[in-house]
Parts: C-alpha cells; structure tokens; sequence
C-alpha cells in the first residue's frame, strides 16, 4: 500500500480498551461534491427571531440556497448597533429604527429599509399554585398597569376578582418581575400599556425599551424571565409567547381583553393574524403599530419581528440578503404557526415586497 493511499485512509485509533476514541482523517479523504460548502450570511439581535431562525428557516434556506445564516441572540438593542457597524447583514428587532438611529446608519452605511417578517404578540406570564389546573385569567389594561406599578398588590384584588368571576383567587402577594435590561419586549408591552391604560400613561409614560420600575424584581433577558416566574410563587411578568413555549417551563400566560371590550383573547395565531391584518389596512409607511388594535378577535399586545438592513448592500451578498427576506416573507411563512408565532397577513408582504425591491448592490 503506498502513502498516497494510506494518507486517504479514515484511521480510528482505539484509546485504551473503549476507553476513548480519536478519529484522523486526511482533508483529501472526501471528495468536494461529499463536504457541502455553503456561503455564510451573519445576522443577529432579538432572542424572539431566533427560535424560527434556527429552527425552521436556516435549514430549509441552506437546502434551497446554499446559504448558511449564522444567528447571534444579541437582543433587539444589539442587533440594530451591530447591523449599523457592519457586523450584521441583517439585525432582527422588536421595534423600525428610531429617526436618532436612522441619522446614525446614514452616516455609517446609508438609509435602511425595514422587513416585516413574522408576527410575535407579548403574555402576561404568572405563578399562582393554586390556579395551575384553572383557565388562564383574564387581565385588562389597566389591571396589568396596576399590577406593574405595585398598585394591585394580592391576587385576590377587588380588580382581579371582577373579570375572573367564579375563580378562587388567593389571598397571595404579588411578586413583580420585569426586564432589568433593554428589552424589545418591554418596549411592545409598554407600547400596550401606555396606548390601552390612563394609568400607565400617567405613571410611566410612552413606551420604552427600559422603564423605572417603581416595584419588583428586574431581571436579565427572556430566560431570567422565565426561569424567575416559574420559581417565585406570586410572580407576575410578561414573555414573548414563543420564549414561553420554546423555554418549556409551562408557566401560566394570561387572556388580555381586546381593543373594543367585548371579550378576553388568547395570543393564539389566528387571534394574532388577526391584529396584523387590522393593522395592515391602515395608510402610512411599513412601520405600522399591532398593539391594541380594534377587532373582536384580535390580540391587543402584537408586533412585528422586523428585518433591518442597509439599503445599499455590498456586492458579495447583496443577492444573499434579497433572496433570504424574499424566501421568509414568502415560502417560509409556513413555519410561523407551527412556532408560536403567526404568519404575516397579504398586505404586510406585500409591502415587505416594496422594501426588498429596493434593496441595491453597492457596485
């Protein structure tokens, strides 16, 4: 046997007796048509894309493609810095850039464009013993509003027990717990609370990504709060509904009342859609606001996951970003109702057409 051959052998060296193996190859051993190579695109920023990112999409592309899309969970706040530095093709976040950030991103690369590409909605999350095997409860603007400001301060409040009716609700303290960080989580359920409730707005104010709390416990991205609700008897917080399912921890998640006062709504996909679609009719650019949207079955704390990029892209993936949010907004729609999120109705893809026709190759 000459070395030529002997260098394409797979030699397995046993360590031991099964006590450890160590596998050599030569980097001639496979054939180029047998190591698939795929071209990279980087992207990164909201834990809330990640889940259908890395689940359902990065596959299904790669097969289609031969694009490999590398996800960073940065959070919303990162993924847009990241993506005006360069460091990002494409930053997925909670919320269309600020006009402070768009400023910044013309200096750095140029105008941006925004991409709905999936609808996500935000839950009241909880913990009460005694009402794990019960319906979820029903919670309004402003009892959530009065359950974040310290105002409601036992489960078994007067405001509670009026749109629970023939739930026994305890006589428990509640246990505030909130985002300590920026969040794009905080900012959509703020963005509620400050639309839906006089309370909030007179409290706290318009929406932001970091609130002052005036009681609780703060904590750090969507798995402290998830793992901090689920072991704090009392816990009252709020979580994207797919990090509920995707953490696992089968916490309690609220039903919040709609827009028109006629009923209490799960964040179910339909219910979602339902906001998007009400949303969508109106006029105005692609920025559109989901939360507390009139339609009897339409959940009140919706948004859009959107996909921000430079409109100018360089020419060695200009093709890749357009052909990636062309294929999501379309084909890879599928996938969002089987991920605890809801697909975008007609009218957002269209407009989501409008903004990746105009993305251009810098040469």
């Amino acid at each position: 046997m000459n070395r030529s051959t002997v260098v394409r052998l797979l030699v397995i060296i046993l360590v031991g007796a099964g006590l450890g193996t160590v596998v050599y190859y030569s980097p001639g051993f496979f054939n180029k048509e047998e190591i698939p190579t795929y071209v990279p695109l980087k992207t990164g920023g909201t834990s809330v894309a990640q889940i259908i990112l890395e689940n359902r999409w990065k596959s299904a592309f790669r097969e289609k493609k031969n694009v490999e899309i590398a996800y960073d969970s940065t959070g919303s706040t990162a993924g847009v810095t990241k993506t005006l530095d360069g460091e990002y093709a494409i930053g997925f976040v909670h919320a269309p850039l600020t006009d402070k950030q768009k400023d910044a991103a013309k200096t750095k690369g140029g105008d941006v464009v925004h991409v709905p590409v999936v609808v996500c909605a935000v839950v009241p999350v909880y913990h009460v013993k005694e009402l794990e095997d019960k319906p979820p409860l029903n919670f309004t603007a402003d009892v959530l509003a009065g359950l974040f400001l310290g105002k409601i301060a036992k489960w078994n409040d007067p405001a509670l027990k009026a749109i629970n009716p023939g739930v026994a609700l305890p006589d428990l303290p509640v246990v505030v717990v909130h985002r300590g960080d920026s969040s794009g989580t905080t900012a959509l359920f703020t963005e509620y609370l400050a639309d839906a409730s006089e309370l909030w707005r007179k409290e706290i104010g318009p929406a932001a990504s970091e609130v002052k709390w005036p009681v609780g416990v703060g904590v750090a991205r969507s798995q402290g709060m998830a793992d901090t609700v689920h072991l704090t008897e009392g816990a009252i917080g709020y979580l994207d509904l797919v990090n509920v399912f995707n953490i696992d921890l089968h916490l309690q998640h609220g039903a919040v009342q709609n827009h028109d006062k006629t009923g209490f709504i799960r964040a179910e996909a339909e219910n979602m859609t339902a906001a998007a679609g009400a949303a969508a009719g109106g006029s105005g650019d692609a920025a559109l606001k989901l939360t507390n949207r009139s339609g009897a079955n339409a959940y009140p704390i919706c948004g859009i996951i959107w996909a921000v990029c430079y409109q100018s892209q360089p020419a060695a993936h200009y093709k890749n970003v357009s052909d990636f949010l062309q294929w999501a907004t379309h084909d890879g729609q599928k996938f969002a109702g089987r991920t605890a999120y809801a697909p975008l109705p007609a009218e957002l893809v269209t407009r989501g057409d409008q903004a990746i026709q105009s993305i251009k190759s810098a040469q």
